[in-house]
């Protein structure tokens, strides 16, 4: 039997909506389990654990010692009780591939990673599966025969998107952002002024940077086709 486990990373000013976070997957999983960055979470029905601050990228602090089907998920949203069903689905029809719910198309070199590329939303409707080029590390999944990184070697922080995708892009790993529907997944109140990326650059250079690496590693110089599977 297949291992299934989801992991979260999260922040102190998050501590008011986890429970709910941790509620939503933790009878869809083998096992929960919360990095607290700089604090020990006072959770219920997870394994918690603390250490240095590594940002959103702690989500994946036990990948290389994992087993199984690894959700990386936020401390943010509610997943809905079908979640995890719909997860083993895709990655049954995706073998081999990272499955999001949420990510961008990158259009092409030197653009604003955030206003120029084409987005794909976790909570808006989208319509069939899409071959893309980000993920949303929030909303993810994939089997660690296939995926395997140490995040403590990364070079930045709070760009655990950027930086999981520069992984796969590297490996030539397909990410695939499944079909939805609107509000299928929904955010946890009271967030929106408490997030794991701030004090994020507004200018986001490193955020192009890598926009820019992982662009160059899979179309070289020429624009992407759509690519809808």
């Amino acid at each position: 039997m297949v291992m299934i486990t989801a992991n979260i990373a999260t922040i102190k000013s998050r501590k008011y909506t986890l429970q709910g976070v941790v509620d939503s997957l933790k009878d869809q999983v083998d096992t929960v389990r919360v990095y607290g960055n700089d604090y020990l979470p006072e959770v219920e029905g997870a394994e918690v654990y603390t250490g240095k601050d590594y940002t959103d990228n702690s989500k994946f602090f036990w990948l290389p010692d994992s087993q199984g089907i690894y959700l990386s998920c936020d401390d943010d949203i509610i997943y809905p009780p079908d979640y995890v069903e719909k997860i083993k689905w895709y990655l049954k029809k995706y073998p081999k591939t990272w499955i999001t719910f949420h990510g961008r198309r990158l259009k092409g070199m030197g653009l604003n990673y955030y206003t120029e590329h084409e987005t794909y939303q976790c909570t808006r409707t989208v319509k069939g599966d899409w071959d893309i080029d980000v993920c949303g590390t929030g909303v993810s999944a994939f089997h660690t025969d296939t995926i395997k990184f140490d995040m403590k070697k990364w070079e930045y922080f709070r760009m655990s998107d950027l930086m999981a995708s520069l992984e796969l892009a590297k490996k030539g790993i397909r990410i695939i952002c499944a079909e939805h529907k609107i509000f299928w997944l929904n955010h946890a109140e009271s967030h929106r002024n408490q997030s794991i990326h701030e004090g994020e650059s507004k200018n986001c250079i490193n955020q192009n940077h890598v926009a820019n690496q992982i662009y160059d590693l899979k179309y070289g110089r020429t624009l992407p086709s759509s690519t809808k599977s």
